[in-house]
């Protein structure tokens, strides 16, 4: 009776020990995939920040190009408004008298 406890004892054991040396194995495995795959994802990364860089480049230089452009037409705007002279537009009489009645008759206004 001992002897055939210890026989199963031997194969489970035996069993086990099989099965946790293939579980080792696979998380190895699956580890070293685990790895490749961060290398890809850095290298991604690297690329996708350098493209930025390529790309932020002539964004920025168009950015300083339209800056200096409106500083320039702000500069020409106060030069020519320093060089006009001032007027004063007082309003015209002909405006006020030239008001059109609604009611004429013959150019000349209804009377009652």
């Amino acid at each position: 009776m001992t002897l055939f406890i210890q026989l199963i004892l031997v194969a489970v054991v035996s069993t086990l020990t099989i099965l946790i040396t293939t579980a080792a194995f696979q998380v190895f495995q699956i580890l070293a995939e685990f790895r490749k795959t961060l290398k890809k994802v850095n290298r991604i990364l690297d690329h996708t920040q350098t493209l930025s860089e390529t790309v932020a480049r002539p964004v920025t230089a168009v950015n300083n190009f339209f800056t200096e452009v409106k500083d320039l037409v702000d500069q020409t705007e106060d030069q020519i408004i320093d060089q006009t002279a001032d007027k004063v537009i007082s309003p015209s009489q002909s405006r006020i008298s030239s008001v059109k009645r609604f009611f004429r008759r013959a150019g000349l206004p209804l009377r009652s």
